[in-house]
């Protein structure tokens, strides 16, 4: 199970509160970056997005604590989140997350954003979600409670399974791999 993710943007304040209200969340600043908000999901679940601005990245920290001490203190050994001159147009990393909303709903929201909205029917009609274009630069991929079922009944590791078998026989026969009952990672 994700926890949660960063992602950075132009605007982090009016993403994050566009988020928040897809998930009848809350908004908090994020103090680890400046000009950061950090968005939690009204779950119960913690599932939470930090928002950044465009051009944050994190870098990891110098030397390491004493392996030996669970309790030591490391903040100078953790990863910091500086500001970089590389700011990407777009990125390949993207986000699926899941809403109460319906589509009109969604669609609403992102067009009095101003930002590239359209239902998608994802491998031919496999299943089905809102591309949502934060800022027009990074996508959001967001699935109603229909759509979130399908893509749960697809994405059970036997369905997978059954998906794949061929691509799966042929590059990892049986011999080399082991299928667990318990499975949460084909890949």
């Amino acid at each position: 199970m994700i926890n949660h993710l960063s992602i950075a943007v132009n605007d982090p304040e009016r993403v994050a509160n566009f988020i928040a209200e897809l998930w009848d969340g809350y908004v908090y600043p994020f103090p680890p970056a400046p000009n950061s908000f950090f968005v939690l999901a009204n779950d119960g679940k913690g599932t939470a997005i930090e928002i950044t601005p465009a051009g944050t990245v994190l870098v990891p920290g110098e030397g390491l604590p004493d392996e030996n001490d669970l309790n030591a203190v490391t903040e100078e050994h953790e990863a910091q989140f500086v500001r970089s001159e590389v700011v990407p147009r777009y990125v390949a990393t993207h986000i699926n997350i899941n809403t109460e909303k319906g589509i009109d709903e969604i669609r609403k929201m992102a067009k009095r954003e101003g930002w590239r909205v359209l239902v998608c029917n994802r491998g031919g009609g496999l299943f089905q979600l809102v591309e949502v274009w934060i800022e027009n630069t990074l996508m959001l991929e967001v699935m109603t409670p229909q759509q979130t079922k399908r893509y749960i009944e697809i994405t059970d590791p036997k369905a997978m399974e059954a998906a794949f078998a061929e691509v799966l026989q042929q590059h990892y026969p049986a011999r080399d791999r082991v299928l667990q009952n318990d499975l949460s990672l084909i890949g």
